[in-house]
C-alpha cells in the first residue's frame, strides 16, 4: 500500500555516490563578470554538496555548490566541449571523479 506521506519521494534528482578512489576535478572560483548561465542538469539538494551541469556560450563546466553552516562556497571548473563536459558529468554521477 502506498502512503501519501511518502509519495512522490523527497528525492528526485541523483545523488553523488561516496566513493574511496576516485579522479579530482580542479576547482576554481567563480569567473568575474560573467553573464549568468543556463544550468541543464543537476544532483539533488539533500545532501550539503550539489553539482550543477552548466552552460554558457557554447561552452559546459560544472558547478559545485557547498553549504557550510548556512554558508555557500562556489566554485567551478574549467569550460569544455559539449561532449567532454557531459562525459565528465556522467563520471561524476558514476563516483569516478569529484
Amino acid at each position: 500500500m502506498i502512503r501519501f506521506t511518502q509519495y512522490p519521494p523527497r528525492c528526485e534528482s541523483p545523488h553523488v555516490p561516496d566513493s574511496a578512489e576516485y579522479e579530482p576535478l580542479t576547482w576554481m572560483s567563480p569567473r568575474e563578470g560573467e553573464p549568468e548561465a543556463r544550468v541543464l542538469r543537476w544532483t539533488c539538494d539533500c545532501q550539503p554538496v550539489v553539482y550543477e551541469l552548466v552552460t554558457l556560450g557554447g561552452v559546459r563546466y560544472i558547478r559545485r555548490i557547498q553549504t557550510l553552516k548556512e554558508r555557500r562556497l562556489i566554485h567551478e571548473t574549467d569550460r569544455w566541449i559539449d561532449r567532454v563536459a557531459e562525459g565528465l558529468w556522467n563520471a561524476l554521477l558514476f563516483g569516478h571523479v569529484r
